[in-house]
């Protein structure tokens, strides 16, 4: 057999260790929960889905439910800081199958991320920025022009395909430039969310009512009272935690976006001090505190001023709502003065959300295809890097095919929000194989173990035999969801064979992608087995 010295593609990476605490921590942030475009968009739709949902109490869940999975991450990510992640923790403590597999889980649930904040951009951002511009301006052009990025295909394409295109163009360019835009763009949008939270505080709900009145009638939509009894809202309602039906599936509506807190492994091998589970906790703790206090701030101010009963009622199919722009936090929030510099910057500033969000939800996959071709699985194209930049350029541009052909169905199909959802299986089914590898560890590869940072006990018990079966459960808990709660992701209980067979579909792709690699490899005389043998070269 072939020496060591051609097991891997070549010696070194490439890559080099340009990021630090900060950029990790944004990136996990913005990758998790982008405060404001989830507010804008996402955690609402709890409420037209299941009425009587409590978003803070979700919210607080999530936080709890996140802390063993960031916990386990840490200890694995600072034992074995390597680009790939979870490939290379579970390729080298249980088998390069099931690294696979978990890999291609969580490179999925990213692409099709990536493929979201690409779309969100002329859907939920450029459009109803124009359209709450032209209102505020009363300017038709600017009305039509934003209805047509919301709703015409083509449009909407090429709204999405300009995030893509400056995505590609900004990764290609090196991480130190892709944390200069991520950092700036993350500064601007949370600016405009910060304005926004100023005004809910210092706005009244009948300041608000009657700008919403007036601009409502404007375009012959009904009153805010009107839109309450239309919705078959009770005046007044508020939250009830103790409605698990509404609340639980609450709860998987957040973690769809919140998650992700522990996303910056797939940095470890660019990040500096990797091996520091200090600083890895304190990445990933960081950025979960910022999504949770932000978000429960956000949903409470909102609240505070156009009412629960209000936001239930317009985010609902009966209200009769017509305002040519969604129930958007941002126009919500914007009308509260109804003055036009305010909405400008509160308004305009979510345009800037989107970028912030893409860049881990492309970087993650990117690595992955690097890392497999590293280890040879993939054509050794992919693990090339250009030398001024350090950036593999040629799994960044394979990267962007990717997430331009699922933007294109994702356009053209009806299920694109199913898949969304479903996105989240596919990191289920990678935070459950890293939960057993992470129990497996000290007995697999107690060499590694013991002088790691993962060998830390707590009352004389490893923190992973702890940490990795609550991650384990809480995994389990979100799949449970979707199933209990078919409006989450796949629509009836008719559809529950989608669960399977699409977590069925992540495990076949990631052993068919194996075993024809070592196939086709061994027919090339290179024993992949080995490789696995030891970790990769930094």
């Amino acid at each position: 057999m072939a020496g060591g010295s051609q097991l891997f593609v070549r010696q070194s990476t490439g890559l080099v260790r340009e990021a630090n605490a900060l950029d990790a921590t944004i990136f996990n942030a913005v990758f998790s929960a982008p405060v404001g475009a989830t507010l804008a968009w996402g955690v609402f739709f709890a409420l037209s889905a299941f009425p009587g949902s409590d978003l803070v109490w979700a919210t607080i869940i999530s936080f709890i439910i996140n802390i063993p999975v960031l916990l386990m991450m840490a200890l694995l990510a600072s034992s074995m800081p390597r680009t790939g992640g979870d490939y290379v923790w579970v390729s080298r403590i249980l088998s390069p199958p099931l690294a696979l597999v978990s890999n291609f889980g969580a490179a999925l649930s990213a692409t099709i991320g990536a493929t979201f904040w690409a779309r969100y951009f002329p859907v939920y951002a450029l459009g109803p920025i124009l359209a709450t511009l032209g209102i505020t301006f009363n300017n038709h052009t600017l009305i039509d022009w934003g209805n047509s990025f919301q709703t015409d295909t083509h449009w909407v394409f090429v709204g999405a395909m300009v995030m893509v295109v400056l995505m590609g163009a900004i990764l290609v360019a090196g991480l130190r430039t892709t944390f200069r835009w991520q950092n700036a763009f993350w500064i601007i949008a949370s600016a405009g969310t910060f304005l926004a939270f100023i005004v809910l505080v210092f706005g009244s709900h009948t300041d608000f009512v009657n700008n919403f009145n007036s601009v409502s009638a404007t375009y012959g939509s009904p009153s805010a009272a009107t839109l309450i009894s239309n919705a078959g809202v009770t005046p007044g309602s508020g939250p009830d935690a103790g409605n698990m039906n509404a609340t639980l599936p609450s709860v998987f509506v957040i973690m769809t976006f919140m998650m992700w807190n522990w996303w910056s492994v797939y940095l470890s091998g660019e990040l500096k001090s990797a091996a520091n589970r200090a600083r890895q906790l304190t990445i990933m703790f960081g950025a979960l505190a910022w999504d949770v206090i932000f978000i429960v701030v956000g949903v409470m101010l909102l609240f505070k001023v156009t009412g629960y009963d209000f936001m239930v009622a317009v985010n609902s199919a009966t209200s009769g709502y017509l305002v040519p722009t969604g129930p958007w936090y941002h126009f919500l929030a914007a009308l509260v003065y109804n003055a036009p510099i305010l909405t400008f910057l509160i308004v305009g500033s979510f345009l800037f959300w989107s970028l912030p969000a893409m860049v881990g939800n492309t970087y993650m996959p990117i690595r992955s295809w690097f890392a497999w071709s590293f280890d040879r699985l993939l054509p050794e194209k992919l693990s090339e890097v250009n030398e001024r930049t350090h950036s593999p350029v040629w799994a960044i541009l394979f990267e962007m095919v990717l997430v331009t052909v699922m933007l294109i169905w994702s356009i053209i199909s009806t299920t694109f929000g199913t898949w969304l959802a479903l996105g989240v299986l596919a990191g289920v089914v990678c935070v459950v194989i890293v939960g057993f590898a992470a129990i497996a560890f000290p007995f697999r590869r107690p060499d590694l173990y013991q002088a790691s940072p993962a060998n830390w006990k707590v009352a004389g018990i490893p923190v992973l035999f702890i940490v990795a079966p609550l991650s384990i459960v809480v995994m389990c808990f979100l799949t449970w969801c979707t199933l209990a709660f078919p409006a989450l992701a796949i629509g009836t209980t008719a559809n529950y064979w989608w669960v399977p067979a699409f977590m069925g579909m992540i495990v076949v792709v990631g052993l068919v992608v194996f075993y024809v690699s070592k196939f086709v490899r061994r027919r090339q005389g290179i024993d992949i087995d080995l490789v696995y043998k030891e970790l990769p070269p930094e």
